[in-house]
């Protein structure tokens, strides 16, 4: 039997919002899906954050990014920083386009003997793809996650974020 998506809870904002937050995620599963879609007020990034209990702010987190735009390209790393970085500055585009959809992937995060590793993919018609690596340097359990945009904006209404559980086989 093939392993299952399950959805696990739906954000849809009413409003505008800087953050949202998934908590008292369950560890009955192998691995999360976060699949978000919508616009900022500003063309902007996005970071995620994760944790046991409350999301970890600490240097805990190391990633690697990769973008393109078909013409040009940039990769940066950072390691010992307080965040994942999701999309960079300008992936987001402002309202009205609908149209970024991003997808990470959260692997063994019920695990208690392992740090986390995440992957993240993104596409925007207009600016192009990117693509992150990510690892959270702990071995707890993740039972909260909070995405967020990267500078002070905001997610407009109509911003969706779904978390998904993945079944084992």
């Amino acid at each position: 039997m093939p392993a299952t998506y399950e959805p696990i809870a739906t954000t849809t904002l009413g409003t505008a919002a800087f953050s949202v937050t998934f908590s008292s995620i369950p560890s009955t599963y192998t691995d999360l899906i976060l699949v978000v879609n919508g616009s900022t007020t500003v063309g902007s990034g996005s970071r995620l954050r994760i944790g046991n209990g409350s999301v970890d702010t600490g240097s805990n987190y190391s990633f690697t990014f990769l973008e393109g735009t078909g013409t040009t390209s940039n990769t940066f790393r950072n390691s010992n920083i307080d965040y994942l970085q999701m999309n960079n500055f300008s992936q987001f585009a402002p309202a009205p386009t609908y149209n970024t959809t991003e997808i990470v992937q959260i692997m063994n995060y019920s695990n208690t003997t392992t740090y986390k590793t995440l992957i993240q993919r993104s596409n925007l018609a207009q600016t192009g793809v990117s693509t992150m690596v990510g690892l959270w340097r702990s071995t707890s359990a993740v039972n909260v996650l909070t995405y967020y945009c990267s500078n002070a904006t905001t997610f407009e209404a109509g911003f969706t974020a779904t978390l998904y559980g993945i079944k084992a086989a």
